[in-house]
């Protein structure tokens, strides 16, 4: 799909004239412990509540505003700056897995979880 992209957009800046040049590109295979973190991530629950609440106004009405915050076991991502996105909490080690729910621990390719860690089969 690139390539034909890229032969496109030389059509239009070369004035309908093309010169195919082929171009090759290298897919990066994701190693098996990346696609497992993509997959619970992708079925996680986002974790985030929202409240209204009144707020008085110059009106004799109130106005209702939607707050959002982090639901029960999760906590407010960091690195999220303008919206809010929330992590679940486990309170357990899940070093070697994923938190995927408020103390969930999934646990990565070729560990399982045993007295409340994830460890290696082998």
């Amino acid at each position: 799909m690139k390539y034909f992209l890229n032969i496109l957009i030389a059509c239009a800046v070369f004035g309908g004239i093309c010169q195919a040049i082929p171009q090759f590109w290298k897919l990066n295979s994701l190693n098996e412990r990346d696609l497992f973190i993509l997959d619970i991530k992708g079925t996680m629950a986002a974790g985030i509540c929202y409240k209204q609440v009144s707020r008085k106004t110059n009106d004799p009405q109130f106005s209702l505003r939607t707050l959002s915050y982090c639901c029960p076991g999760y906590e407010r991502n960091p690195y999220s700056m303008h919206s809010v996105k929330c992590d679940p909490i486990c309170t357990e080690d899940c070093s070697n897995g994923i938190c995927s729910a408020p103390d969930v621990c999934e646990c990565y390719p070729g560990y399982e979880r045993k007295g409340g860690r994830c460890e290696s089969y082998y």
